[in-house]
Formats: structure tokens, C-alpha cells, sequence
């Protein structure tokens, strides 16, 4: 049987922008993925409220989509420019 790791904000940072790399944009639910390959236990509310505490810190932009989850815009490092989530937060 498996052990899994204990949940730390760093998991869930480095998890978000693993998942972000490619689009510039993240959920909580695809972050949870990550993380549970990783061999983290993570629920939904735990990697949620890191999240959220982590995009305040990092200042990272969110929507609120449907009122059912939010999308996180996290920085793409290849691009110099950032990520196109963190462009357009700053349009609108």
C-alpha cells in the first residue's frame, strides 16, 4: 500500500504552475490531480483553500466561472510577457 505525502503549500504551488505551464491558466480540480499523482493526499477543499491563499500571496489573477469553481491565471516563465490569463486581467 502507499503512503501518501502530506499536503504543503509548496505542493500545491509548484502543482499549479506544472498544470498552468502550458495554458497560463489552472483550476483547484486539476491541481488536485497533480498532486494526488504525486502521491499527495489532497481533497478539494484543502488544495481550494491553499489556493486561495496562495494566489493572494503571489497575486495571481482568478474569474469566478459560473459561480461553481474559479479559474487561477498563473505565470508562464517561458514567456516573458507572462501568461495570457495574467495579460488579460490587467485589460479588463
Amino acid at each position: 500500500m502507499q503512503t501518501l505525502r502530506a499536503l504543503t503549500d509548496a505542493a500545491v504551488h509548484d502543482a499549479a504552475l506544472f498544470d498552468g505551464a502550458d495554458r497560463g491558466t489552472t483550476t483547484t480540480l486539476d491541481v488536485k490531480r497533480v498532486l494526488r499523482d504525486r502521491g499527495y493526499w489532497a481533497t478539494q477543499a484543502e488544495v481550494s483553500h491553499r489556493m486561495d491563499r496562495i494566489a493572494r500571496r503571489e497575486q495571481w489573477p482568478w474569474w469566478k466561472m459560473l459561480g461553481r469553481f474559479r479559474l487561477y491565471g498563473v505565470p508562464v516563465h517561458r514567456h516573458a510577457s507572462g501568461s495570457v490569463a495574467a495579460r488579460a486581467a490587467l485589460v479588463n
